[in-house]
């Protein structure tokens, strides 16, 4: 059973509520089918599960899904933007801590539509490319990259920059390069870049600037 009961009655109740809320048949059936995903996606069959659980699920294709995802979420539950990124963040931040990763870019998959509209806003708000991989859904990311694009979104980019540095950054000479108040801000990541390549101090600054988002 996709819903319980007592998300059955909550789904009748909203519905009735949506549905009537402009005069019965005001609605279209795209509108009427964005409703019912949006109701469903609470259930624990639908919740957070792939783009091709739910299309075996609601017995349509994986474009209908995507499709329904992100309608759904502009209509009913705009996306907190840094949110996202932060669980972006924390997606690549995991991929980069297994052996495997060697320091180059970082690849991860990006399927819900929601996730993929605000990233790429976010990459492009920078001046970015994005680099996908044949796959459409596959990313791939410098974390230095990231790094930038995350403390771009934040609200107070250099005083953020700095706190990040000071925090994550044990080395007193190497903070001081890096933040030198006669480099401009472009300088000073440019800079950051050649002092910082290590897989540990690279999650470490990642994981300060996703926290930086949510604080």
């Amino acid at each position: 059973m996709m819903l319980t009961d007592e998300q059955y009655q909550q789904f009748g109740q909203q519905f009735v509520e949506r549905f009537l809320a402009h005069g019965f048949g005001a609605m279209t059936k795209a509108e009427i089918e964005i409703l019912v995903f949006h109701l469903l996606s609470a259930s624990a069959e639908l919740k957070g599960k792939s783009n091709y659980h739910l299309a075996n699920q609601l017995k349509i294709t994986e474009s209908k899904v995507k499709s329904l995802r992100l309608n759904a979420a502009l209509k009913y539950k705009p996306a907190n933007h840094k949110a996202v990124l932060a669980t972006i963040v924390t997606r690549i931040t995991e991929e980069m801590a297994k052996p495997e990763f060697d320091g180059g870019q970082v690849t991860i998959t990006v399927e819900n539509p929601v996730e993929q509209r605000e990233l790429e806003h976010a990459i492009k708000s920078v001046g970015r490319n994005i680099e996908y991989g044949f796959n459409r859904e596959l990313l791939k990311i410098s974390p230095m990259a990231l790094f930038e694009l995350v403390v771009a979104n934040l609200e107070h980019p250099e005083r953020e920059f700095k706190r990040i540095i000071q925090a994550t950054i044990g080395e007193k000479n190497k903070q001081q390069a890096i933040i030198n108040d006669s480099l401009t801000f472009r300088q000073q990541l440019n800079k950051l870049g050649g002092e910082v390549s290590e897989k540990a101090s690279l999650i470490g600054l990642l994981s300060a600037a996703g926290g930086a988002l949510l604080s």
